[in-house]
């Protein structure tokens, strides 16, 4: 009987090359997320106290804190574990293949959770719980927070028609500044959209990222079923 073991092709570019340029892709956007999450996080810090400060903490840390957060260890986790995937693609690596597709599955599962979660929180109007926490906020003990924002944003009061009074705008001598600028729609012009590109491009990185692994699920079961000597599986 013939041993048709050796007819076995070697592991082709086809499967490869592609997941090598795909890790690639992966890898600038891993960087794109890195860049986002650190304006994010920087963005949103100076809302810290602002949320410690009101009612609705639960709901605006997920924006404050969470969101940004993930993006930038999503991000950081991105740029590791490609430079990996490229290395034990390109070296035929099964082990190191197994642990790179396990660890991107995981990586993917969190990446669509926080991205769901920036386009429920667009979807939710986030605006409004930041007016509705505002004008507490505005009325209670630690209304300074108020005006640090208002500098931060260079705005003055929530909208026309809110209660927060115009006396913790910031003012320019005996004149305040930035009247007539409203902190509501300065806040929903950086928000919103930005809430929607997160969440959008976060879906877009995993369809890519799926890809990605389902290369590499092929390169395994390739590896799998070629000859190889026992050395081959090191790392």
């Amino acid at each position: 009987m013939v041993d048709t073991s050796n007819l076995l092709p070697q592991t082709p570019r086809l499967l490869k090359v592609p997941l090598i340029i795909l890790n690639i892709v992966l890898w600038i956007l891993g960087l794109v997320l890195v860049i986002v999450g650190s304006v994010c996080v920087s963005f949103l810090s100076n809302f810290k106290d602002f949320t410690k400060a009101s009612d609705a903490k639960a709901a605006l840390s997920n924006l404050t804190t969470g969101i940004p957060a993930g993006v930038l260890v999503i991000g950081i986790l991105f740029v590791i574990f490609t430079v990996v995937g490229c290395f034990v693609a390109y070296k035929e690596k099964l082990v190191g293949l197994v642990i790179y597709c396990s660890v991107m599955l995981i990586l993917l599962v969190i990446l669509i959770g926080v991205g769901g979660k920036a386009l429920t929180l667009h979807n939710d109007d986030i605006i409004n719980k930041f007016g509705g926490a505002w004008e507490q906020v505005a009325n209670g003990t630690k209304n300074s927070t108020i005006t640090h924002l208002e500098k931060f944003l260079e705005c003055c009061k929530w909208s026309s028609n809110s209660t927060d009074s115009s006396d913790l705008c910031p003012k320019d001598g005996d004149k305040i500044k930035y009247e007539g600028t409203y902190c509501g729609e300065t806040l929903n012009n950086q928000l919103s959209s930005k809430l929607y590109a997160v969440g959008a491009a976060g879906l877009a990185i995993g369809i890519i990222e799926l890809i990605a692994i389902l290369f590499s699920l092929f390169l395994i079961i390739r590896i799998c079923r070629s000859p190889r000597t026992r050395s081959y599986d090191q790392y």
